[in-house]
Formats: structure tokens, sequence, C-alpha cells
């Protein structure tokens, strides 16, 4: 079973990908300062043997910044997501997350039981 916190981590993460999809670029940052509010959260409540799922988060988070700051229509789109110039340069060179939402779940779940 997840965390109400995990899940809320999920769903802002779900939320970032329509706003992406559907050109909502101004709540983008909004919704990208969300999820990085309530993965610390979780970072202050994780328990030891929730660092490996969390670290895998922590990483696909960070590359999901970077792809959507790769996305944004205007370089000051990056900028407003508080990105460095080594995120979006990357960015542009690996378009792909390290873990998917579905193995990232099972992680979770994994780890809880």
């Amino acid at each position: 079973m997840t965390s109400p916190i995990a899940d809320g981590v999920l769903a802002a993460t779900h939320r970032l990908v329509q706003q992406a999809m559907s050109g909502q670029w101004q709540e983008v940052p909004k919704t990208v300062e969300e999820r990085r509010l309530l993965l610390d959260k979780l970072s202050a409540s994780a328990s030891p043997q929730d660092q490996q799922w969390l670290g895998a988060l922590k990483q696909a988070m960070a590359e999901s910044d970077a792809v959507v700051a790769s996305l944004t229509p205007a370089q000051s789109g990056a900028r407003s997501l508080g990105l460095g110039a080594e995120v979006v340069s990357e960015a542009a060179t690996e378009q792909h997350a390290a873990a998917s939402t579905d193995s990232l779940l099972d992680m979770i779940r994994g780890s809880r039981t």
C-alpha cells in the first residue's frame, strides 16, 4: 500500500503530463513545485527500507523535470521551473525516464508489504 504523500507525488506527475500534452504551460511550474514539496515531505518521513524506491523516484522526477524543461515552449519556461542549464542540456540528449510509473509503483508497494 502506498502512502498518501506518494500517491500525491504520482498524481502531480500525472497532472504534469496532462498539462504538457494539452499545452497548459502556464500551469506546469506550479505543478512541478507542488511535486517537489510532496517529495520533500515524503523524504522526511521515509524509513531506511524506503530509500531504494525513494532514490528511484527522485531520479525519475529529475529526469521528468529535465524533459518538461526541454519541451517548454520558451527558454524562460525552464528558468521558471527552477532548472539549471545542466539539467536543460541533459534533457536535450536524454529524453527517457529511468523508471516507468508502473515499475515505480511496484517498488513502492513492495517496500510497504
